[in-house]
This record gives C-alpha cells, sequence and structure tokens, in this order.
C-alpha cells in the first residue's frame, strides 16, 4: 500500500506532466500562427517520400537533415493528410517524451520527491522547451535521445540490471545521431560521467568491461547506418556546421569569434536570449527572471559539491579506514553529470557565429540547466533536515518554521514563473506581428486560400519580385505556400509579376497575387479583359488576397 504523502506526491507528478503534455498539444494547429520555410521544406520531404517510399535517412536539401523527424512526419501526414497539425505532432510528441524521461531521470539521481516535482514543472512550464515542442524543427529531438540515454546509463549503474539498462542507453545514444547535428558531440557527456564514476567507485575491472562493452557496441550498431552515409557522403556531415563556423568568420578572427559566441550565448541565459522571433519572445533570456537565481545558484552548489567531495577523498586517501567509510554526498554524481551536459552541449552554440545567441543550437542544454535549478531545493532540504533534527529545540522549531516558509515561497515562485512563461507563450507571443512574420504567416494565408480555390486549366501565382523560381516555374521559395496547399498547388505556375505578363494563357485562367498591387492587377485585366477580381480576407483581417480568373 501506498503512504498518503506518495499517493500525494505521485498524483501531483501526474498532474504537472498532464498539463505539460497538454500544452505541447493544445491549439498546435494554430500556435505558432503560420509555417517557417524550414518547417515546411520538411513537410514538402515527409510528402515527397510518402508518395516515392524513399524514406531517407539523411535529406541533402536545404543544408542537410537527418531524416528520422522528417520520416516520422511523413506518418502523421499519411495519416491525417496536409496541416500544420500533421507537421507538428511529431515535435509535440517529442516534447512530451522529453517530460516522462526527465521525471525517470531525476527520480534514479535520487533526488528528493520535491526536487523532482518542481524540476518536471519547470521542464513543462519552459518556454524555450515548449516552443521547440511546438515547431517542426528536428532539434527537440536532441534533449529526448540524451534524456533517456542518461535515464538507463544511471540505471544500469545503480540496479543490477546491467544489460537491458545498457543496451537501451546505447540504442538511445546511437539514436540522437539520426536527431540534429548538435547531438553529435553528445557522447563526450558519457565519456566524462563515465570516467569519473568508474575512477572513483573503483567497481571490479572485468564488470567494467561488460558495462562498456554493451554501451559502445549498442550505440555503434544503433547509428551505424547513418555513420555509414556519412563516410560515403563526407560533404553532409560538414556541410551546415562550416557555414555557421566561428572559424569562417568574415569580420573576427578565430579567437574573438570563439569568446564573442562563448560570451553571447552565456549571457542568453540571463540578459539577452535568442533574437529570432521563431525562438523567443522579445529577446527574453532563456531562463526566465523567477528561476535565474535558482540556476545561478544551483550552478555554484554544484562546482562546491564537486570540489569538497573529491578533496575529501584526496584527504583521506592514505587512511584505509576512512577511505572505505567515505561516501560521495548525494549530489556529486548529479552535480557532475549537470556540469557535463551544460559545458558539453554549450559547444556546438560556442562553434557557431551566426545568428547568435541561437537557443536551437544550445538546446542540448537543457537537462544540465534545470538539474542545477533543483540543487538549491535539495541544499535548503539538506538544511532543513539537520534542524528537524538538532537537539537545540528553538532550531529544530523556530529553524524548521522559518525554513519552511522560505522553501513555500521558493516554490510559489517557481509555480508563478512557469504560469507568466504559458502567458508570454499564449499570449503575448503567439498574437505578435513578429511571430507572425517569423512563421510567414502571410504566405502560410495564401496556401490555405490556393487550398480552398476550385482549379482553373490554367493556375497563376504572382509572386513578389524577389521570390526565387525554379524548376520550369513547378516550385520556388515560398515552401510555405507549396506544403499547405499540397496538393492542389501542383497545378499551379509560379511567376513574377512583370514574368507572368509575357507568359499567361488567359484561356480559363486563374491568377492568385502574392503582392496587393491595384497597377498590376490592371496590366493584366489589360492582357485578359474578361478576368473578374475578387477579394479574400481572413479572420484577422490583417492580411487582403486578390484573385483574378475568367468565369
Amino acid at each position: 500500500m501506498l503512504k498518503k504523502d506518495s499517493k500525494i506526491f505521485y498524483f501531483l507528478v501526474i498532474l504537472v506532466l498532464a498539463a505539460g503534455i497538454f500544452l505541447r498539444f493544445w491549439k498546435l494547429d494554430s500556435i505558432p500562427p503560420g509555417i517557417q520555410y524550414d518547417e515546411a521544406y520538411n513537410g514538402l520531404d515527409a510528402i515527397h517520400a510518402n508518395e516515392t517510399g524513399d524514406y531517407r535517412l539523411f535529406y541533402p536539401e536545404n543544408t542537410g537533415r537527418e531524416g528520422l523527424h522528417i520520416n516520422v512526419i511523413a506518418i502523421f501526414i499519411k495519416l491525417f493528410g496536409v496541416s500544420s497539425l500533421s507537421l507538428r505532432l511529431a515535435n509535440a510528441m517529442w516534447g512530451s517524451l522529453t517530460l516522462i524521461g526527465f521525471y525517470f531521470l531525476l527520480r534514479e539521481l535520487k533526488l528528493s520527491r520535491l526536487s523532482v516535482l518542481l524540476g518536471v514543472f519547470m521542464l513543462a512550464f519552459s518556454f524555450w522547451h515548449l516552443d521547440f515542442s511546438r515547431t517542426a524543427f528536428r532539434a527537440i529531438m536532441v534533449p529526448l535521445c540524451l534524456i533517456w540515454a542518461l535515464y538507463f546509463f544511471l540505471r544500469g549503474l545503480n540496479s543490477k540490471k546491467v544489460f537491458w539498462s545498457f543496451l537501451l542507453a546505447g540504442l538511445f545514444l546511437g539514436l540522437g545521431f539520426y536527431s540534429y547535428i548538435a547531438f553529435r558531440i553528445a557522447p563526450l557527456i558519457f565519456i566524462i560521467f563515465g570516467c569519473a564514476y568508474l575512477f572513483f567507485e573503483k567497481k571490479g575491472f572485468l564488470k567494467n568491461w561488460k558495462i562498456i562493452t554493451i554501451f559502445m557496441t549498442a550505440s555503434i550498431i544503433c547509428a551505424l547506418p547513418i555513420l555509414i552515409y556519412f563516410s560515403t557522403h563526407f560533404g553532409d556531415f560538414w556541410a551546415r556546421s562550416q557555414a555557421v563556423s566561428v572559424f569562417n568568420s568574415a569580420k573576427l578572427t578565430t579567437g574573438q569569434a570563439l569568446f564573442t559566441s562563448l560570451g553571447v550565448h552565456l549571457q542568453a541565459f540571463f540578459v539577452h536570449g535568442d533574437n529570432n522571433p521563431r525562438h523567443n519572445y522579445n529577446n527574453q533570456p532563456l531562463i526566465p527572471a523567477g528561476w535565474v537565481a535558482f540556476f545561478v545558484i544551483g550552478f555554484i552548489i554544484s562546482l562546491k559539491e564537486i570540489g569538497e567531495n573529491i578533496w575529501g577523498k584526496i584527504k583521506f586517501r592514505k587512511i584505509a579506514e576512512v577511505e572505505k567509510s567515505f561516501k560521495f554526498s548525494g549530489l556529486f554524481y548529479p552535480s557532475i553529470l549537470a556540469q557535463s551536459i551544460f559545458w558539453v552541449m554549450l559547444v556546438p552554440g560556442i562553434l557557431s557565429i551566426e545568428g547568435i545567441p541561437h537557443s536551437l543550437r544550445i538546446i542540448g542544454t537543457i537537462p544540465g540547466v534545470f538539474l542545477f535549478c533543483v540543487f538549491p531545493l535539495e541544499y535548503i532540504l539538506k538544511i532543513y533536515r539537520k534542524m528537524r533534527d538538532s537537539t537545540d529545540i528553538a532550531l529544530r522549531t523556530r529553524g524548521t518554521n522559518l525554513t519552511l516558509t522560505f522553501m513555500l515561497g521558493l516554490v510559489a515562485v517557481i509555480v508563478v514563473s512557469g504560469f507568466l512563461q504559458m502567458y508570454v507563450y499564449f499570449g503575448l507571443w503567439a498574437s505578435d506581428l513578429r511571430t507572425a512574420g517569423g512563421f510567414e504567416r502571410k504566405i502560410y494565408l495564401m496556401g490555405m486560400l490556393i487550398k480552398d480555390l476550385d482549379v482553373h486549366r490554367n493556375n497563376y501565382v504572382i509572386t513578389a519580385y524577389n521570390t526565387a523560381i525554379y524548376q520550369n516555374s513547378k516550385t520556388s521559395s515560398l515552401k510555405t505556400t507549396e506544403y499547405i496547399a499540397y496538393p492542389k498547388i501542383k497545378n499551379y505556375l509560379f511567376s513574377r509579376p512583370l514574368d507572368g505578363l509575357n507568359n499567361i494563357n488567359c484561356d480559363d485562367v486563374q491568377i492568385v497575387f502574392q503582392e496587393s498591387d491595384q497597377w498590376l492587377r490592371d496590366q493584366y485585366r489589360g492582357k485578359c479583359p474578361n478576368l473578374i477580381t475578387d477579394k479574400y480576407t481572413f479572420n484577422d483581417s490583417k492580411y487582403v488576397f486578390y484573385v483574378m480568373s475568367v468565369r
């Protein structure tokens, strides 16, 4: 039978997880308010994969993308059709599974129930993680694969189920290589943490080799197909990294670019976050103001725990009786893990100079960031337990009451900050014009319009002057329009304004204009006198489209 406090804990955990999962699926068809170019490109590749059966390990177009995420998107499009919801369901699923994995990881680290509950809450209500759980970028798979790989890795160290735990840890680590470029450095976390654990615990040599062999074999076998692909397509492996690398900075030396990128990415957690309106709102820090103190103090506590425990081990190293009885504190290994995750997964951001700070490239730091945030709670609980067990009556009564009151205040700050993050996301960010622009809402709505129009014999999209048009006018840089209007868009030809005047066929014609230009429409009416103009607006009335057709 579960105790009453256990029942309350599991109820609250389920409530927080359910809320976090709900937030990742709620209004997913309308928020974000459009579809960005890269998202649409993923969707078009998924559609093509469904039509041809060519599901790839790696899609080299659009600077190159690992294929697992796109292939899962293809499944949802096949099930539910072409829509913004189908495009983003995979991300909501990855984000939800990450929340569940983070709960198990915190439990495996033997943290207190309060830390587990609030750690999961902060991840669930984080704008940073929520945003990428609702946009069709494959990077959200990085914290997912990392967290589950770490959970099974720690489970293997802490339990007798060594084979299955390390097998699953290796499989998740290998799976991460199919997610996003930033994950390629993640094995270094396991090397750092594994070496520290083996050095300090001094387990049997044979058992260590069994662990290493199982883990490495599983990860290599899982990652082998894409590793073989990169071995024969080495340009695809490096293409995107070289394009944004600090080593290719035009204005700064390599050293200057490195220090600039490091400084910008570090201050992104506290002061000035990602500038991209698709990734952030109004340049807010990646960690909300109410949680920054937890992060900073947790970071300091982790360094303190690592230093004190290593010094304590060294200090009594020559005294056999003491060394045998020496035990590391409960935060020693969690601290090593958090520091390893944070600094290793910060490297992809530090090595890039384009669009910094870039919260997508450092998304792998998320598990480390929220581990730091719960360390102060563990520290205060440690103080509380000492006071509770003290022989000093005043300390045991007044001290514990003050500590509990302080803790209650901290919990309130965490919860209120989390709810404010949701207001920022669903209220301010979702309705901001910069967000609409970032997700190309105008050409998204143009695609929705084309999707609703009847198809004529000759159909044209007259684009803006600066639009790139390819492949005999059948495709263009308007990937958002092409995706959301699929399959009707296949009946259309793209043309720039003046080019269309020379090439248009006036027989049973329909023309959709990207820009509202009366003079241009008059020119087309002069070419095709029977054209009739219809005006279309959407609910928000911010965008107007004109369609000319022969009735």
